[in-house]
């Protein structure tokens, strides 16, 4: 017989969907932030580069 019944299963089962509820929007923000901050930075850079050859 088997030593895990199906109360056990899917309780395990629930804890693993329970455990991905929490760390998957925290991996999404923390993607977010990274891309957004890459994004600023190449906007200032081309916003810069603009403004040196404004100035030129």
């Amino acid at each position: 017989m088997n030593s895990l019944n199906t109360g056990d299963i899917i309780f395990s089962f629930i804890s693993i969907f329970g455990l991905l509820f929490y760390i998957v929007p925290i991996i999404f923000i923390i993607w977010f932030a990274i891309t957004t901050t890459k994004q600023l930075k190449m906007q200032t850079k081309l916003l810069e580069e603009i403004k040196e050859n404004l100035n030129q």
